[in-house]
């Protein structure tokens, strides 16, 4: 079995137990089975705007949720995927997604220099499938749009503030 973590950050030989487990809010170092997903994650935290997942095709589906949001966050950045040297201290947390409790060494197992092309050779080899934002119903496009600037107002996402704002605040009625 092969795992991923993917990051903006390169030259890494661990992988903190940072993140906030989805399971039970400790804290973890995550991975995933999924390639595609590892490449979601190359993205800085002020743009911690994940719109994908897996479907009951079982294959991750990402939804642009603001115009030509896969270009915005991906063209032309660079991203590393890094594998753990040992998956001893890893458990299954839940479907694709693995984690340790304890900071967990790694090695680097690819280093993408453009992560948004790496992302299109994904879709074409069927690996993930992507709504693109014009396809997607203009009701539930206003909805989210909305949604968002009612979490901005309330003081929700203040570490990617200013990302949700450049981006959604053109959609808002």
């Amino acid at each position: 079995m092969n795992l991923y973590h993917g990051t903006v950050i390169g030259g890494l030989d661990v992988i903190l137990a940072n993140s906030k487990s989805h399971k039970d809010g400790s804290k973890v170092a995550y991975f995933t089975t999924d390639r595609v997903y590892a490449l979601v994650c190359c993205r800085p935290k002020t743009e911690n705007f994940v719109t994908m997942g897996l479907r009951g095709d079982k294959k991750q589906h990402y939804y642009e949720r603001f115009p030509n949001q896969l270009r915005v966050m991906y063209e032309g950045r660079e991203g590393f995927i890094y594998q753990p040297t040992s998956t001893l201290q890893l458990e299954n947390i839940k479907e694709r997604s693995w984690g340790s409790k304890t900071d967990v060494p790694v090695t680097l197992f690819d280093h993408i220099t453009n992560v948004y092309e790496e992302i299109m050779k994904e879709e074409k080899a069927g690996n993930v499938i992507i709504h693109r934002y014009e396809e997607i119903d203009p009701e539930e496009r206003q909805m989210i749009a909305n949604g968002i600037k009612e979490e901005l107002e309330k003081g929700n996402f203040s570490e990617y503030r200013e990302f949700l704002y450049r981006n959604f605040s053109p959609l808002w009625q």
